[in-house]
């Protein structure tokens, strides 16, 4: 199998003229790669949110993308052009929402006016087209927006799709407003997903396992997930006592009961964006952590199963490459699991180093061809963060392996650079590398099991020297992957 190299970025960690990275920040990334040898940009999950939420791992839709990375520049009835914000080093979330809004508000008011029978046209056959989930997740935004409370805490005749049908009616503009930002992002998307195509460029999504109980899909079909338990992890390297996620865990008999309708709808929709579907915590459709109401993580003896091979042969059906995050406490079993259904796993390059020293990650030549090979997470340190974290005995044992020759001066920056070639040289049919790891950034993306403002809102830079460093890591792909 062909190698394929990529870089990761969360997307609103790109640099934006409204606060937040957005479409035409993934224009810039894709005409910064352009004849570069990188052919994958791997993006978080980029659904919907609500509020004050910014973990894109808690949206409030499995289907729906957040109109925050909707395009001002390319977004139609626009009458005039928001000022662009002054430049942060951090997500400024605020200002994204209070800017861009202003103009979806406007651009949605001139679209009813003004839009041309042909732009009518679209939008009415996108909502048609879409429908199974789009008139569901219309209807509880657009309710969300108005009690500015979880679903639950609503009147009783607003907690589920039937019974507030009639609100939707009264109040039919807000929820088409909410459907037309959909479909702004959907037709901005496939513009700039034919634009990346033509330079070899392809989107990999990420598809969190679980939705947040406070969703459009839990509100609207309650009926496939479980009641009195919630989604979690055992205790592991992130976490002593365990993540509780609390996300509702799916009725797994009840889906396979519709041949897991839901999920290849889902997978489907999906593609629309994306080329390749990294899937998270893959594990959790092999056994999961059910953690009954009451009851903490680390109070859960065992995993229960889950559907395994069933599962992702459904998912394989829809024609989406799959990827498994199979990160975090993997017993033998699970391992085995992966090798059969034969999709890649991950291989985390620093966790074999330094503290960490797990075999599995240590050796990038033994690394398995079905594998993704990268320097660090988004849930982990950045790399520069990892290597400046080592101790002198550890910096040496990292370089000896790389082949810096003992008792030679060498810097932090050798020990980067010498880990780049070295995945780059791995069997991985995949090596999907983190942009602040590409660029030398010390900047971290999230630290798992804590809430603050440091996490998912790190900006990271793409100056000159930024620049530069993806050159140097180009001539490294060119150089590696030549015969």
């Amino acid at each position: 199998m062909k190698k394929q190299v990529g870089v990761m970025v969360p997307l609103f960690s790109l640099k934006g003229d409204f606060g937040i990275g957005d479409l035409d920040s993934l224009y810039r990334l894709v005409d910064t790669l352009d004849h570069t040898g990188i052919g994958i940009i791997q993006l978080l999950p980029m659904n919907a949110l609500m509020g004050s939420e910014t973990s894109p791992y808690s949206s409030i839709s499995g289907f729906a993308l957040h109109p925050l990375y909707i395009s001002l520049r390319r977004l139609r009835y626009v009458q005039e052009m928001p000022k662009a914000l002054e430049p942060t080093t951090r997500v400024n979330y605020e200002g994204a929402y209070s800017v861009k809004y202003q103009a979806f508000r406007e651009a949605y008011a001139h679209f009813t006016k003004h839009a041309t029978p042909t732009e009518k046209q679209r939008f009415s056959q996108f909502v048609r087209n879409q429908k199974s989930w789009l008139k569901d997740y219309s209807l509880f935004h657009a309710l969300a927006e108005h009690h500015h409370k979880a679903w639950w805490d609503w009147p009783t005749e607003h907690q589920n799709p039937k019974s507030a049908s009639k609100w939707g009616e009264e109040n039919a503009h807000l929820v088409e407003y909410i459907a037309f930002l959909q479909w702004v992002l959907f037709e901005q998307w496939q513009d700039l997903k034919s634009y990346a195509s033509e330079k070899g460029i392809r989107f990999m999504g990420d598809l969190p396992l679980y939705v947040s109980k406070n969703s459009a899909d839990y509100w609207s079909r309650p009926e496939i997930f479980k009641k009195g338990v919630r989604a979690g992890v055992p205790p592991d390297l992130y976490a002593k006592e365990g993540q509780d996620w609390g996300n509702p865990i799916y009725d797994w008999d009840v889906m396979k009961k519709n041949k897991y309708s839901w999920w290849k709808e889902r997978m489907i929709w999906l593609k629309e964006y994306f080329d390749l579907m990294r899937i998270d915590h893959v594990r959790g459709l092999y056994s999961y952590w059910e953690i009954p109401d009451g009851k903490k993580p680390i109070d859960v003896k065992d995993w229960t199963p889950g559907p395994k091979k069933a599962i992702i042969d459904a998912l394989k059906s829809t024609g989406i490459e799959i990827i498994g995050e199979d990160l975090g406490d993997i017993p033998p079993d699970v391992e085995k699991w992966m090798e059969d259904i034969d999709i890649a796993g991950y291989r985390v390059f620093l966790f074999g180093w330094g503290p960490y020293k797990s075999e599995k990650y240590r050796f990038s030549e033994k690394f398995p061809v079905q594998s993704l090979a990268c320097t660090s997470t988004h849930d982990s340190e950045s790399y520069m963060e990892f290597l400046e974290s080592l101790s002198e005995e550890q910096v040496y044992e990292l370089g000896t392996y790389l082949g810096i020759k003992a008792g030679t001066d060498f810097t932090i920056e050798d020990l980067r650079i010498g880990s780049l070639k070295k995945l780059l040289q791995s069997p991985s049919r995949f090596v999907i590398i983190p942009l602040q790891d590409i660029t030398g950034e010390a900047i971290r993306i999230n630290l798992p099991g804590s809430v603050g403002e440091a996490n998912w809102s790190a900006v990271l830079a793409m100056g000159p020297r930024e620049q530069a460093q993806i050159q140097v890591f180009a001539k490294m792909v060119s150089e590696c992957l030549t015969p």
